[in-house]
């Protein structure tokens, strides 16, 4: 995984492992459905756990709002364009193998990702999540 973006065959193969074994043991629940669900419970239990999905944030943040959820509505197309997988099942994917090898690594507060070697970091801030203390909190637009 090089800049943090993973090889698409290797994702494709780690989406299809995951569907496969949701399939198996609830074979009438929609695999993005059923992990967007688990990515916002976990995001119900500490707002700030946001950060730790670094750059895949923006592209899950979409698939997230496709399913309903209130995420608000900032975007940063430019990173989700690269951060993402072919479709929304691998983007669920990509953020929560990202997620899970950063929870090891980072505290839940760091915003900060060093992308590549030439920019400078990569500061995450995501003011529709930053400024409230829950998801369930609704979205105030003035």
């Amino acid at each position: 995984m090089k800049n943090y973006i993973f090889e698409p065959e290797f994702l494709s193969k780690q989406t299809a492992q995951k569907q496969r074994n949701l399939a198996k043991k609830k074979p009438e629940v929609d695999f993005t459905e059923f992990a967007s669900n688990i990515i916002y419970a976990r995001l119900k239990s500490n707002i700030q756990r946001y950060r730790v999905y670094g750059p895949y944030w923006w592209a899950l943040k979409e698939v997230l709002r496709k399913q309903g959820f209130n995420v608000g509505s900032q975007k940063d197309d430019e990173v989700a364009q690269v951060y993402r997988g072919a479709n929304d099942a691998e983007t669920i994917v990509a953020a929560d193998m990202f997620y899970e090898d950063m929870s090891n690594k980072v505290i839940v507060s760091n915003n900060r990702w060093t992308l590549d070697d030439e920019s400078g970091d990569y500061v995450l801030y995501d003011e529709d999540m930053e400024s409230r203390n829950s998801v369930d909190e609704p979205i105030i637009y003035i």
